[in-house]
């Protein structure tokens, strides 16, 4: 696999050893990306920050140990930080804010975006699945598993399993009782 030259990763914030970007893959404004140690990012990925002069580097942080499939897409208007060891599936979409729409007869690409200080964190040892939309101020938990076409709009606890549109905990870990059992509200 041909990977983007040693001269494109020192204008990363940061950029660990280890790590491999597929060329095909479009990163604007890398010094404020940061990539951990041993990060694999596939071919036809786009990461952009939307307001590069605001705020302190990095927008988006891909922590150590992280495997993003080809066709990822990160917007970060403010930041989106994905920690160690997330799995990340094809054709997944990542962004910390959305369109204005309310202005009717203003074409929305002219309305700009919603908002420029909410953050997406995905937790250590997560995984989402292929086709995954994740948008807004969004948390998702530690060693949660989002299920292939979810829509994650709100927060997820740590160690739980997501799906639907909008995307809703399906099953849970109870720590506990040391046992993985389906939330109250996932039993009407």
């Amino acid at each position: 696999m041909e990977s983007i030259s040693s001269e494109f990763q020192q204008r990363f914030s940061t950029f660990g050893p280890g790590s491999l970007i597929v060329l095909k893959t479009d990163i604007n404004c890398p010094e404020k990306v940061a990539i951990g140690r041993n990060v694999l990012i596939q071919e036809n990925s786009w990461f952009t920050v939307v307001h590069p002069g605001q705020g302190e580097p990095p927008a988006i942080s891909i922590g150590d140990g992280c495997s993003c499939s080809r066709n990822l897409i990160i917007t970060a208007a403010n930041s989106v930080i994905l920690e160690e060891n997330v799995i990340v599936g094809p054709d997944v979409y990542i962004a910390d804010t959305d369109h204005q729409y309310r202005q009717v007869g203003i074409p929305i690409r002219d309305q700009w975006i919603t908002s420029s200080s909410q953050q997406v964190r995905i937790g250590a040892g997560s995984e989402l699945g292929a086709h995954c939309v994740i948008v807004g101020n969004v948390t998702i938990g530690r060693g949660c598993r989002v299920t292939p076409n979810s829509v994650i709009t709100r927060d997820l606890p740590d160690f739980c399993i997501a799906a639907g549109n909008p995307a809703r905990v399906v099953d849970a870990y109870d720590p506990e009782a040391g046992i993985w059992k389906l939330p109250e509200e996932g039993r009407r």
